[in-house]
């Protein structure tokens, strides 16, 4: 006879385990520690096994609950998804899709109208993402990463490289009557993306830029720093001072006047965009329909405001 086991445990077991603490997950789910302690039990009993070690300050998970833990977890976000799916169920095909933050805000939800004019059919979910998407453990169908391509056990369609050259807002230059980038340097604040640990060997840096271009760094800098790139391009866009922009995130407001590039100059960036996705994906006409898209868009961005041959 097949056993059935407690579903609140399982939820509670879950809390427990990314807590490591009766009294922090009792707080989570807004009942009382003693009654964390009981779905516990009831749940070691159920299993047969000890899930946790109790230690002076919270508690550790055994090697069952370590196991226990990843499927759970998994399980658990599963039953999540698919409650949300019954709430709002549709006909349309669904696809769940996670994009490098800065590429969806600047690039991507732009672009979203003629993806939803081309395929009705089709559903989106947007999740941004810095680090590659963990398919075994979450519902997500590709992700549109920042990378070298080579992910195991999975599948990586590459989508454009991406080139990088520095802007600043009409405002900044209608101040100044030396135009040229040198100068700029020594009169405006210099604005950094910071990379994360992930993207950083392949992304450029205003280091990067000076060295490559024998320009001397001003011996007194006014700098600002920001965690990704669409925020230097915002903060540029509002005359803050002089970013580095990412093709793909600054052609469209260079278009539209908002900014303006400094140099004919550009450098090309060590990793590329790719679409990234588990095998199976390829099964799904509704992921195929997407990639075909997509890179479509790309192409038509690369077209955009040629430059010079790459340094």
């Amino acid at each position: 006879m097949k056993q059935h086991f407690s579903i609140s445990a399982i939820e509670t077991f879950t809390i427990v385990a990314q807590e490591l603490s009766f009294t922090r997950a009792a707080a989570v789910l807004h009942i009382t520690p003693s009654a964390v302690s009981h779905r516990i039990k009831l749940l070691e009993q159920q299993l047969g096994v000890q899930l946790f070690t109790r230690q002076s300050k919270g508690v550790r998970l055994s090697l069952a609950g370590e196991t226990l833990q990843h499927h759970a977890m998994a399980g658990m976000k599963n039953i999540q998804h698919g409650i949300q799916q019954s709430q709002f169920a549709s006909k349309k095909t669904k696809l769940v899709i996670a994009v490098i933050p800065s590429l969806c805000q600047a690039w991507l939800i732009p672009r979203l109208t003629d993806f939803s004019r081309q395929c009705p059919q089709i559903e989106l979910e947007l999740i941004i993402s810095d680090q590659l998407a963990d398919f075994s453990k979450a519902q997500i169908d590709a992700h549109i990463h920042f990378g070298s391509g080579d992910y195991q056990g999975l599948e990586s369609a590459f989508l454009s490289r991406e080139r990088v050259y520095p802007v600043c807002s009409p405002e900044i230059l209608a101040q100044v009557a030396d135009t040229r980038l040198c100068e700029l340097l020594t009169q405006r604040q210099l604005i950094h993306y910071k990379a994360g640990i992930e993207d950083q060997p392949g992304g450029v840096s205003w280091a990067d830029w000076l060295q490559r271009f024998a320009i001397d760094k001003p011996t007194e800098l006014q700098q600002i720093w920001f965690s990704h790139v669409s925020m230097a391009v915002t903060a540029a866009i509002h005359g803050q001072g002089i970013a580095l922009g990412w093709h793909k995130m600054v052609s469209e407001e260079i278009k539209a006047g908002k900014l303006i590039k400094l140099s004919d100059d550009y450098l090309q960036t060590a990793f590329s965009y790719y679409l990234v996705a588990p095998s199976r994906a390829y099964n799904n006409p509704a992921f195929v329909a997407f990639s075909q898209w997509l890179q479509v868009q790309m192409e038509v961005i690369d077209s955009h405001q040629l430059l010079p041959v790459p340094l």
